[in-house]
């Protein structure tokens, strides 16, 4: 339903602002386009377009000053990436990530003990992060030791995605055509050098925290698949898109 109602949210969006002049629009949609294009005569005609595939950019906005590329988000949507576990892995280890950190992800991931799901029983997650305390918090240290490897994380999750020759995104729009917020990518790569994530105990890369897609504590595993899946999520999401589009400049 959430998914749904965000790609509702898209085609208002993209209905509101396509082949309209500027001077046409509410403040709201005006502040946006200010934003990202700078100063824009009343007669700027703006077209919008949603985007095709499974890539970061969710709509195009575009008039005589050029193409923008934009993330919405709305509701309550934390989750900024899902993927594979193993790609995953393998990404991270050629960033340098070490090998007992890997081990820890992919424990912490599978929940039964082994790294590639292969044990009986998998453990209640309250009782699993217990365990797994100190492990956790040395891999946070490492995970976050070097804000040039958590740009990286946060450019492959956020910002570009896997998917060859993937368009970057121009920055995250929280809300909808009546209200929302933007966060240009320059804000959001300066809060992240700037920012500082130590207070969290969850597994972590920057504001972004790991889990399983699917845990499938106390019950037959219905997909592989999605217990292969790894999700990437910004709690709070909202809350900090505000804070970086207040605190930072563009």
């Amino acid at each position: 339903m959430p998914t749904n109602n965000g790609i509702y949210k898209e085609d208002e969006m993209v209905f509101h602002l396509n082949d309209k002049k500027f001077g046409e629009l509410s403040n709201n949609l005006r502040n946006l386009l200010t934003a990202l294009f700078g100063t824009l005569e009343e007669e700027e005609v703006i077209h919008a377009a949603k985007t095709e595939g499974f890539i970061k950019p969710d709509f195009i906005l575009e008039c005589s000053k050029g193409k923008k590329y934009l993330s919405m988000k709305t509701g309550r949507a934390e989750t900024v990436h899902q993927e594979f576990i193993r790609p995953f892995i393998c990404f991270l280890r050629d960033e340098g990530i070490s090998n007992r950190t890997l081990r820890t992800i992919l424990i912490y991931h599978y929940g039964d003990g082994t790294i590639d799901g292969s044990g009986e029983a998998r453990i209640e997650y309250n009782r699993l992060r217990t365990l797994l305390e100190p492990e956790i918090a040395r891999a946070n240290e490492e995970l976050n030791a070097n804000k040039d490897f958590v740009w990286k994380v946060m450019e492959r999750c956020l910002i570009v995605g896997t998917a060859e020759g993937a368009i970057p995104i121009d920055g995250v729009y929280f809300g909808d055509y009546r209200y929302g917020v933007l966060a240009t990518t320059g804000q959001i790569k300066k809060h992240i050098y700037r920012g500082n994530w130590k207070w969290m105990k969850n597994l972590h890369i920057g504001p972004l925290q790991l889990r399983p897609h699917a845990r499938y504590y106390g019950k037959d595993v219905k997909s592989q698949k999605r217990r292969d899946k790894i999700d990437l999520y910004w709690a709070n999401l909202g809350s900090d898109i505000d804070y970086i589009s207040s605190r930072y400049d563009y």
